[in-house]
């Protein structure tokens, strides 16, 4: 029996399509909205599921965070058979998003070192039909989402958000926004490009759906209050999505 080396779980135990996900406790969260949930032995905390969802197998992934470990969550899934892969989480957003909306990756640029490894950083695309379950899942949920470029960092704490009193974070940061804003994009993020690029190489098809909570500009972080009401939508909008096909 095929085994994923960090996983721990077999082919027989994942279904054909996966939603990628960066905090394992949202993994719970997904499973009530979900039937014949199954979770899957932990180990190096990530966590997984496999249920039904409108009638059709999805497996669940958490990956925790940065490009190195969600491609390697990506690669080992792909290797069980997993054809169809949606990130969904939170990311920082820019003009014209706003706090709260849902932002989605038409296309993804690498500022991040694993994407080097697989198919390079130029170039990277969602999968047409991905991008286009996830605007009909959204009109049928009564909800906009915004498409544009993302951009994929790997040091979050040097190249998109500086603590207080980090003078050479801040410099790289206020650069790091001014290319973003002279490139149009839409978000920032520390998987997309990876995922994609992994995805291009192994032959997946991809996307990637956020709830926008950082503000790129202020650094303001969106409330309690509308986390709470944009997370089930996230979740139900990637649900729909990657089942509808």
């Amino acid at each position: 029996m095929k085994q994923a080396w960090y996983l721990g779980y077999g082919a027989e135990e994942v279904a054909d399509r996966a939603l990628l996900v960066g905090d394992p406790d949202r993994v719970d969260r997904i499973a009530d909205m979900m039937t014949e949930v199954r979770f899957l032995p932990v180990k190096r905390g990530l966590k997984s599921i496999t249920g039904r969802y409108a009638g059709r197998p999805v497996t669940v992934a958490a990956f925790g965070m940065g490009a190195p470990i969600a491609t390697i969550v990506a690669h080992e899934l792909a290797d069980l058979g997993v054809r169809h892969l949606l990130r969904i989480g939170t990311a920082m957003y820019f003009p014209d998003a706003k706090a709260g909306d849902l932002v989605t990756a038409s296309a993804a640029i690498s500022f991040e070192g694993t994407s080097k490894s697989y198919s390079g950083s130029n170039g990277l695309k969602a999968d047409t039909a991905l991008l286009r379950a996830v605007d009909k899942a959204a009109s049928a949920a009564g909800a906009l989402v915004k498409k544009g470029l993302f951009a994929t960092f790997d040091a979050f704490y040097r190249e998109m958000f500086a603590l207080p009193g980090d003078t050479e974070a801040e410099r790289r940061v206020a650069a790091n926004r001014a290319r973003l804003a002279d490139i149009g994009a839409i978000a920032a993020d520390m998987e997309t490009s990876a995922l994609m690029s992994v995805s291009r190489a192994l032959g997946l098809s991809c996307g990637s759906i956020c709830l926008a909570t950082v503000d790129g500009l202020t650094l303001e972080k969106i409330d309690a209050e509308a986390m709470a009401a944009g997370e089930p939508l996230l979740f139900r909008i990637g649900l729909d999505a990657l089942t509808a096909r």
